[in-house]
């Protein structure tokens, strides 16, 4: 039988070979370089999923290899929407629209998701406080919001895998847990720290040492950009 690490590694392997293929024949992003990073961030956010969740999400990605989509490529079109409404216009014929009840999902758990990321930013500051604002709104500043970015993956997956996704966001709340806690922890390992509390610490540490001033505001999400 095989192993949620198998599983993780493959649908990894899926999304990698999609995420190549974004702007293909123009300039590639330096990210597109730096497969370990990927992989790490990647994983980090399917670690913390469940085995039905996974499951669901791998049925997604072959099922669009053989239908000759990009899944990776529409998550940055549907995040367009907001950032660069001329541009998503003219890419929208490139890509599969979903449907209202996806769409009611995506946003569903995007709020969900919000509501948790502002607790992290309570937390967490120094960890969670990318300089990335929470809501969409935001986007015509030039900078992706938290939203539109969560929103525009959401929208690329099947209402199976949604359904799953909520159920299982919803049982880990009931249990006490966050998602977005969960996810953030299994991240902050990537950069070798073993928890939260580990990596706040030391990133806290480094800024001050540094003589950086740094201002939250836990609703907008903006604050100092840090890298772990």
């Amino acid at each position: 039988m095989e192993t949620k690490n198998e599983l993780i590694k493959k649908i990894i392997s899926f999304e990698w070979d999609m995420f190549q293929a974004v702007n293909e024949g123009g300039p590639r992003a330096s990210c597109q370089n730096d497969r370990k990073t990927f992989e790490g961030m990647r994983r980090g956010q399917f670690q913390a999923w469940s085995d039905d969740v996974l499951s669901s999400y791998y049925d997604d990605l072959t099922g669009a290899v053989l239908d000759g989509r990009n899944l990776v490529m529409e998550k940055y079109i549907h995040m367009m929407k907001h950032a660069e409404p001329g541009q998503y216009e003219q890419l929208l014929g490139q890509m599969q629209m979903p449907d209202d009840t996806v769409t009611r999902l995506a946003q569903d758990i995007s709020d969900k998701l919000l509501d948790q990321t502002v607790t992290l930013f309570e937390k967490y500051p120094y960890v969670s406080g990318s300089g990335r604002p929470l809501r969409s709104v935001s986007d015509l500043a030039g900078v992706t919001s938290i939203e539109t970015y969560q929103v525009g993956e959401l929208l690329t997956y099947s209402q199976k895998t949604l359904e799953a996704l909520k159920k299982h966001l919803l049982a880990l709340e009931a249990d006490g847990q966050s998602l977005a806690e969960n996810i953030l922890a299994n991240s902050v390992k990537h950069y070798g720290y073993k928890t939260l509390e580990d990596a706040e610490a030391a990133t806290r540490k480094r800024i001050e040492e540094a003589g950086i001033q740094v201002t939250f505001n836990n609703e907008s999400g903006t604050g100092t950009n840090v890298k772990l």
